[in-house]
């Protein structure tokens, strides 16, 4: 799936007229691969396809209004892939339902004297921490858990405005009159808009709640992170790669006691470690 950018070949009949062009669709046809895109993806051509080794590889293909900005339109389809589904259903404990009041007399009933009499200090918490287990799957109802949200930066006239212009663009691909692609522009540039300003209002409202929703704000950045934070391998002073965490963190530790830091300058022994990143030895 891609932009090939080879828009004179015509998928339905199979022919073209430029030489890349035709070489392109020679290539193809060659290795028995079916392209699925019959539909203009830019304008009036045929720029990006789907290409499959078998036909029924692929189903439902769709062409929506374009992304953004863009000027080349979605492509959405369904790739059918054999294979069990394990889906484990999750459940969580509403404890603003709990039976409390159930609680404490069940507990209330304990012989606790007798229950952790002549035990450790270990065996009574183990048998505490039973019990209250026991409780509370006892008497706090569950509930099933859903998939979260992961739209929560959009607001309920954002989610209106994006469906507007997909009705719009909908309209216009029906009838393809000029009239209609002004109504969808108009619509892309209202939605696209608004969901700035939705952003916008999100992100200082968890910047300015950060004191009593830390949670929230944190969740968001993460969402955001492109590459994962990663500490290491690290290169020991006699040139082993380490890997293992528990011997990464003893090694930082070590190095962190052989820096010691002095009015106007940093003195650091001449033991060292090296951290690569990206490929690259940074020397501390």
């Amino acid at each position: 799936m891609g932009d090939f950018n080879h828009g004179h070949i015509q998928w339905t009949s199979l022919q073209s007229t430029g030489r890349e062009d035709q070489e392109f669709l020679n290539l193809v046809q060659d290795n028995f691969l079916s392209q699925h895109v019959l539909e203009a993806t830019r304008g009036e051509n045929v720029l990006d396809i789907v290409l499959s080794s078998q036909k029924e590889f692929v189903d439902n293909v769709k062409i929506c209004e374009p992304m953004g900005c863009s000027d080349h339109n979605q492509i959405h389809f369904i790739i059918k892939v054999k294979g069990e589904r394990n889906r484990k259903i999750r459940y969580r404990k509403i404890f603003h339902k709990g039976r409390y009041k159930d609680m404490r007399e069940y507990l209330a009933k304990i012989d606790w004297n007798n229950t952790l009499k002549n035990k450790t200090a270990t065996e009574c918490w183990n048998i505490l921490k039973s019990e209250i287990d026991c409780v509370v799957d006892k008497f706090v109802p569950l509930k099933k858990q859903g998939k979260r949200s992961k739209k929560k930066h959009l607001s309920k006239e954002a989610i209106r405005k994006i469906k507007y212009k997909q009705m719009m663009w909908k309209t216009y691909r029906h009838t393809g009159s000029e009239e209609d692609y002004s109504i969808y522009k108009e619509a892309l540039n209202q939605a696209t808009a608004e969901i700035l300003n939705s952003k916008r209002s999100y992100e200082q409202k968890i910047a300015f709640n950060i004191k009593h929703d830390s949670k929230s704000f944190y969740a968001y950045v993460r969402s955001k992170q492109k590459v994962q934070d990663k500490v290491g391998p690290l290169e020991g002073s006699d040139g082993n790669i380490i890997t293992e965490g528990f011997l990464m963190a003893e090694n930082l530790k070590l190095m962190s006691t052989l820096v010691r830091c002095l009015p106007g300058k940093i003195l650091v022994y001449y033991q060292y470690l090296r951290l690569s990143s990206k490929g690259e030895s940074l020397t501390i």
